[in-house]
């Protein structure tokens, strides 16, 4: 596989992402409905947002996420604070279908604030003498004047073939190690 200098990403499903704290929130297509609140039992699907900053402005029983044939639908369900989705304050029991990207906050202010997003996970790389930190480079390096193995030579070819991989060049390391070299 060659590899083309990009990140590779596997979709994992969707998920609200809670913006203030970077943490996401699994939406399992398998369910039907999923609550948002500081619920006192909590029901599996539920998001219970009891330990996030200004859960204070969040009711038990918010809002709820529901999904229909792979379409996901909004609705306040009575909160205290209000809904919003992309800052326009939703109507209480209304359905408003999300999209990829949209922004969820929980009350007034953006201060419980989710994004509705596809959650992505970076595929790792495959490993190549670049990344794998188990590579060894092992290299002779001889002075043209004496037959002898030397260091400072040997940079030139070892940077001459890696260069584009160093941010320095070869003639200020050389000048480095003349001032080493006893």
């Amino acid at each position: 596989m060659q590899n083309s200098g990009r990140l590779q990403t596997i979709s994992l499903g969707l998920e609200l992402f809670h913006v203030q704290t970077d943490t996401s929130f699994a939406l399992p297509s398998t369910l039907t409905t999923i609550r948002i609140g500081k619920p006192k039992n909590q029901l599996l699907g539920d998001i219970n947002v009891s330990d996030l900053p200004n859960a204070n402005f969040v009711s038990r029983l918010h809002a709820e996420i529901q999904i229909e044939k792979k379409n996901y639908y909004l609705v306040d369900v009575g909160s205290s604070n209000g809904t919003f989705l992309n800052n326009i304050r939703v109507e209480e029991k209304k359905r408003y279908r999300l999209n990829l990207g949209d922004k969820i906050d929980l009350g007034p202010g953006s201060k419980v604030t989710f994004l509705f997003l596809n959650k992505q996970k970076v595929a790792p790389e495959p490993p190549t003498s670049l990344n794998n930190p188990s590579t060894v480079i092992q290299m002779e390096f001889l002075d043209t004047r004496n037959r002898k193995p030397f260091f400072i030579d040997g940079l030139g070819k070892f940077f001459g073939i890696f260069g584009n991989i160093w941010n320095y060049s070869w003639r200020s390391l050389k000048k480095l190690f003349n001032k080493l070299r006893p």
